[in-house]
């Protein structure tokens, strides 16, 4: 921003001298007029006057400031992702959609990945993609749009990572961009799904599941912990930023999958607890760490949950 600078200009007033005297010789008459005068103009109000440019025309207007570049997403951004939860089974990896509000499951595909592996977990990208890790730790790229599976050239005997969790979490609040970001049993990383390179970040405390959100939150549940517990983790070092802890959850020792999502700021844990005939319950998590069991037994077991960052925060 430019700024215009406008010289302040400086009256002087002289005294006037009678015709054929100087300024000095003045009468006291009229020296005394001249002090009358110079006090009323000294008591009287004075009037603000515009300043004019020195050639009598308006100043030109200050330039607009530029405006910083705008972060604006492709067009089709999220046209072929869903923004409820996904979640995976561990019978024969269909897929599903789970409705928060109703707290209903559709499945609506049973991809063909050309695999014998059982699904361990699962994440969705905003431009319609389901990374699924398998049990070998290979990583499978499902088209949300067409439903067909792509072994992807992710390999555990190069990153030496082992089983993880995942899920991806917006750069902040401020862009759409976003990263996957996965956990092992004590460590945080990001895998870039163009090269399948893996950055480490920092340490965890133990085995977690990952979920993150469109305002550049990264959550992790330790269901591990005693008690267990959902925290806020840093992208920058896998700190807690804050800890919401998980009394009357299952015991650890009773826990046979878990996976979990968060979704219009509630959380959605989908826990298997050992034992002939059970299957996935969930929970829901409030902001305030409210845990509530809302479905019991929802007749199939649940290994992986994805949301987007086109979900609602």
């Amino acid at each position: 921003m430019s700024l215009l600078l406008i010289a302040a200009c400086t009256y002087e007033f002289g005294l006037t001298s009678k015709p054929g005297g100087s300024a000095g010789q003045l009468d006291s008459e009229t020296q005394a007029q001249e002090e009358d005068s110079a006090t009323e103009e000294s008591e009287a109000p004075k009037e603000s006057t515009p300043v004019e440019s020195a050639n009598n025309e308006d100043p030109p207007d200050s330039p607009p400031m530029d405006s910083p570049p705008q972060d604006e997403p492709p067009a089709d951004d999220c046209a072929d992702t869903s923004d409820l939860i996904y979640v995976i089974s561990r019978e024969d990896g269909t897929l599903y959609l789970f409705d928060p509000p109703t707290l209903s499951f559709t499945a609506i595909a049973q991809p063909n990945c050309n695999t014998r592996q059982t699904p361990g977990s699962m994440s969705v990208s905003r431009d319609g993609h389901a990374f699924v890790r398998y049990a070998d730790d290979t990583v499978a790229d499902i088209d949300l749009a067409t439903f067909a599976c792509t072994p992807t050239t992710y390999s555990d005997r190069r990153t030496g990572f082992g089983s993880f969790g995942m899920g991806y979490a917006t750069d902040s609040a401020n862009t759409w961009r976003d990263q996957l970001y996965i956990a092992n049993a004590d460590h945080l990383a990001t895998l870039d799904t163009s090269t399948w390179a893996m950055t480490p970040i920092g340490t965890l405390p133990s085995q977690s599941e990952l979920t993150g959100n469109a305002q550049g939150e990264l959550w992790a549940i330790l269901p591990l912990e005693h008690p267990a517990k959902l925290v806020e983790l840093d992208k920058n070092n896998g700190r807690s930023l804050q800890s919401l802890p998980l009394p009357g959850f299952p015991s650890a020792q009773n826990i046979d999958t878990f996976a979990f999502a968060t979704w219009n700021g509630d959380f959605y844990l989908f826990i298997r607890e050992s034992g002939m005939g059970n299957h996935s319950d969930v929970y829901k998590v409030t902001g305030a760490g409210t845990l509530t069991k809302e479905v019991t037994n929802i007749g199939f077991d649940i290994v992986g949950a994805g949301v987007s960052t086109c979900a609602p925060a």
